[in-house]
């Protein structure tokens, strides 16, 4: 009888050390490392799901965390490595590391930037983080997280990648607004002015209208490609102003930024027939008239 008991609890330790073994692994499932180069590597805590968002020079990769999130640099990191926050204001916040931790609980989007003693920023990809509400005990995916502000305020932040005018680089100050990028229209035909894909603008404030005119050639005001000193993120709302393309009516998304109408490149480029591509390598934009656009 005495051995049957002996057994009976032989099995039921047994039977425990695997259920807690099994809620360690399951709770370590939720730890996600990423190896980095020269054996340093980062590690984030309560990761749930893995997306695909459009590359515009951060990869194209979007890691959904629970908050509160754990994040981990194991390795003797500079003062270049950072955390940005972006966030519903007029600026980017960054996140205190100390002691090569950090814990981030707002519900936003993150960028991860991990820079090591003898690198610098480009030795290492960034690592893009959307934070939902949650606990550290969330295990199962969450369906469509809110990844972006409302439509009516959006936050745009500065538009990272180097910018190819057929093959020559160019300054804009461009943001980027739900992963894509966007432009000033006087800008860009500017930068196409004297090629065969030039356009004209012209402003009708009484009618609140943009006009725009194929294979016409551009008057400059003397404002175009201004770039300021220092860009910062910015909450933004969607312009009214009406467009037309050789007296037709357009539909376009645009926003006021600073008193200036953006559009996003893609939009003008397939209604001007202008050939755009991403080299993510290079985290370059290419602007080619003599291509034809293609999605």
């Amino acid at each position: 009888m005495r051995k049957s008991i002996q057994r009976t609890s032989v099995i039921l330790a047994l039977v425990l050390l695997v259920a807690v073994f099994a809620s360690f692994t399951a709770f370590a499932a939720n730890e996600k490392r990423f190896d980095l180069k020269n054996g340093n590597y980062v590690t984030i805590s309560n990761v749930i799901e893995t997306k695909k968002t459009k590359d515009v020079g951060y990869g194209d990769t979007l890691y959904v965390v629970t908050a509160p999130v754990t994040i981990t640099f194991h390795g003797e990191i500079t003062e270049e490595a950072s955390i940005a926050k972006w966030v519903d204001d007029e600026s980017l916040d960054y996140v205190d590391i100390k002691d090569n931790k950090a814990e981030l609980t707002e519900a936003v989007r993150y960028g991860v930037f991990p820079v090591f003693k003898n690198e610098t920023r480009d030795d290492n990809a960034p690592i893009l983080l959307q934070v939902v509400a949650g606990t550290a005990e969330t295990t199962k995916p969450v369906t469509n997280p809110p990844i972006e502000t409302t439509s009516q305020s959006l936050l745009a932040a500065p538009t990272a990648a180097n910018v190819l005018v057929n093959g020559k680089s160019v300054s804009f100050e461009a943001y980027n607004i739900n992963d894509n990028n966007y432009f000033k229209l006087r800008d860009l035909a500017f930068a196409v002015s004297g090629t065969e894909k030039n356009f004209e603008v012209s402003w009708d404030a009484a009618k609140n209208a943009i006009a725009l005119l194929s294979q016409k050639a551009y008057t400059p005001e003397g404002t175009e490609l201004a770039v300021s000193g220092q860009q910062t993120s910015k909450t933004v709302t969607e312009t009214k102003a009406n467009v037309t393309l050789d007296g037709k009516d357009i539909k376009f998304i645009a926003y006021n930024i600073d008193g200036n109408n953006y559009f996003k490149l893609r939009d003008v480029a397939q209604l001007m027939n202008i050939g755009v591509t991403w080299d993510a390598k290079a985290s370059s934009i290419g602007i080619d008239t003599k291509a034809a656009y293609t999605e």
